[in-house]
């Protein structure tokens, strides 16, 4: 058993190399960015209720019982709730090395790293398979670095001037 488990993990970390030595380490150029806001409503049902409360009194005299209850029922009914939820899908236009690159992130979160790249801007990246990680500063080039994960979408030769 514990041999499997050490071959699992070597295979695991072998994966993980591979993977990194296949990234491919660049520097891109902002061109342009395009912004859509998609807005969301949701609903979802919360069950009604009921809840019963009793009091009473009774006598037995003999064979004989006497009594007397009285009862209050309380109900809520089944209430419905809607919940509006906003993305932002941005879709950036980078340029390395004679190609351009569309690639895109959504912001699912309000401090989300997606964002628009400034135009002109240059900013190291990483390309691993489908996916483009850009490493840039977050509120200007004073802040906290960030790493932004983007889907490529599209490569093409920049056209000629």
């Amino acid at each position: 058993m514990k041999f499997c488990v050490l071959a699992m993990l070597v295979a695991t970390l072998n994966g993980a190399m591979a993977s990194e030595k296949n990234a491919i380490t660049i520097q891109v150029r902002a061109l342009s960015y395009e912004r859509q806001v998609n807005d969301y409503r949701s609903t979802y049902v919360t069950p009604g209720s009921s809840n019963t409360s009793c009091n009473g009194t009774g006598t037995t005299i003999g064979n004989t019982t006497t009594a007397s209850a009285n009862c209050q029922t309380t109900s809520t009914p089944a209430q419905t709730h809607e919940i509006d939820r906003r993305t932002i899908d941005v879709t950036n236009f980078v340029e390395a090395g004679g190609q351009r690159y569309r690639i895109s992130c959504r912001a699912s979160w309000a401090g989300s790293n997606c964002a628009p790249l400034i135009q002109g801007d240059v900013f190291q990246a990483k390309i691993e398979g489908n996916t483009m990680w850009i490493y840039a500063r977050k509120g200007g080039n004073q802040g906290k670095e960030v790493k932004i994960k983007n889907r490529i979408w599209d490569i093409r030769p920049m056209a000629a001037h």
